[in-house]
């Protein structure tokens, strides 16, 4: 994938006509940029099919910086370690990423470019009369349980209080069908991203969903690297790049490719 990014003065002069994509751009300095997802996978905003890692965040950024010649590469690590190793630069960005204040210390956090609904999962065969859940605070009293290095601090609930030993969705599905955990919190459009982008049903079998009370959606991020010696350069262009596509309908269009 090529991409390339914008002078302070070529965003400028875009934000006001409000035509990034077509406005003129300048390449980076760099000639290359590195970004990572989760390699547990988080389709259909990044996945790995036919060797190659596909997805909405690809076409996403593609569609911003695709055309002057600055090449990207996308790796899907555990989430933990791409976390960590943008943190320390050795990748540039990485995608997908919800909001917390430590994020926003360590990184240079983009504005949104998606937003999910925040869901607990519990199972019908665990509960067959349901779960009694008006608020987050009744979440708190149950036993949640998430993935490895997320953060849950979007869903609203108490993160702290999150068992977080899982390494995948399919750990998480068996913990909660044992009884080990009451519920486990997930992003809904995830779980229906993994059916449509490798068949895979993680609410069959009982498992039953249900939106958080209260949240309207968790936004999401890209976290650049502040060992990027022009972050605040990709930043800005994503940021006008996002702005340009949601007004004109672009990244709706993109993301309904993969789940329409």
């Amino acid at each position: 994938m090529k991409i390339a990014t914008l002078s302070a003065t070529a965003i400028a002069a875009t934000a006001l006509t409000g035509s990034l994509l077509s406005g003129p751009a300048l390449a980076l300095e760099t000639s290359s940029l590195k970004a990572c997802g989760d390699g547990a996978g988080w389709p259909p905003y990044t996945f790995e099919k036919g060797g190659q890692v596909q997805g909405y965040d690809v076409d996403v950024l593609d569609a911003i910086f695709g055309k002057e010649g600055v090449d990207v590469s996308v790796e899907l690590p555990p989430w933990k370690r791409c976390v960590l190793q943008t943190k320390a630069g050795n990748y540039d960005i990485a995608l997908s990423a919800s909001y917390s204040e430590e994020r926003d210390k360590n990184y240079l956090l983009t504005d949104y470019y998606y937003t999910l609904q925040p869901s607990y999962i519990y199972s019908t065969s665990q509960h067959p009369n349901g779960l009694n859940i008006n608020s987050v605070d009744d979440l708190n009293g149950l036993r949640m349980c998430g993935l490895l290095g997320y953060n849950y601090t979007g869903f609203g609930v108490d993160d702290s209080k999150v068992r977080k030993s899982a390494k995948s969705f399919e750990q998480l599905v068996q913990k909660t069908e044992a009884g080990r955990c009451d519920v486990f919190l997930a992003r809904y459009e995830i779980l229906a991203g993994f059916k449509v982008s490798q068949g895979t049903d993680y609410l069959a079998g009982g498992m039953k969903a249900e939106p958080i009370p209260g949240n309207s959606g968790d936004k999401f991020h890209m976290m650049i690297s502040r060992e990027h010696p022009e972050a605040m350069e990709i930043k800005a262009t994503l940021d006008a790049g996002f702005e340009s596509m949601r007004n004109a309908g672009e990244l709706q269009s993109i993301l309904d490719t993969y789940i329409k």
